[in-house]
């Protein structure tokens, strides 16, 4: 085939990915490296060849039958996991303590928020007796999260915020449900009374008429220490 790019690695997203998780993909992407936003254009370029692509049903059906023709075959599960790990290479280097990891802002050393998308710049700390707890000590440290708690999630620093209802909390993460899909990979900001978050999405699951995402923080700060008892 003429065009031989991986339109799918490009977007992120699995050969038999529905619709709207292309969709959301590509938004989120495109977010995030959109110029407007000091983004990269070739990367944006890219985003959107293979947007125009798959997010076309008839030239997304055209575009796996030449995939087919040139052996390009449709892989999914363990194989396609292996085989998106090895196309993403080695993982980026960590945002350093004063740099945003949400919006990429250079602070001052010693900032405690962002300056441009005020998002937490904390990493998160684990006590180093977590293991070994019977995990009574590490739910003290944390603010209690009912599930009937409400928040927001942002997919880029300038984006409209999308409300969640929590799931769970953690010293290492948040789960929440949400009414549209998150890129596994991409960073968000999650916004609730308790706490704000840069949270990477490790998995977003379809659940009935919601998604259930499970993510790990980046950066974080408690806003509230009601105690668990």
């Amino acid at each position: 085939m003429p065009n031989r790019r991986n339109y799918y690695r490009v977007l992120h997203v699995q050969p038999d990915a529905p619709p709207e998780v292309v969709r959301a993909a590509y938004r989120a992407l495109m977010a995030r490296h959109h110029p407007d936003q000091g983004g990269d254009h070739e990367q944006a370029v890219l985003l959107n060849e293979a947007w125009a692509v798959l997010g076309n049903a008839t030239r997304r059906a055209e575009y796996d039958a030449r995939r087919e023709r040139a052996g390009q075959r449709h892989r999914t599960g363990a194989e396609a996991r292996r085989e998106a790990a090895a196309d993403k290479g080695p993982p980026p280097p960590q945002a350093s303590a004063d740099q945003c990891a949400f919006c990429d802002q250079a602070n001052t050393v010693g900032a405690v928020v962002c300056a441009r998308c005020t998002a937490p710049l904390a990493r998160p700390t684990r006590p180093a007796s977590h293991r070994a707890s019977s995990g009574t000590g590490e739910r003290r440290t944390l603010p209690r999260v009912s599930r009937a708690d409400w928040g927001t999630v942002r997919v880029h620093w300038t984006s409209e915020p999308l409300d969640i209802r929590l799931r769970n909390l953690s010293v290492g993460g948040v789960s929440f449900y949400t009414g549209a899909p998150l890129v596994a990979g991409a960073r968000v900001r999650v916004t609730a009374a308790a706490f704000d978050a840069v949270v990477e999405v490790v998995q977003c699951n379809r659940r009935e008429s919601v998604f259930v995402v499970q993510g790990a923080f980046v950066t974080v700060g408690f806003t509230s220490r009601r105690q668990s008892r």
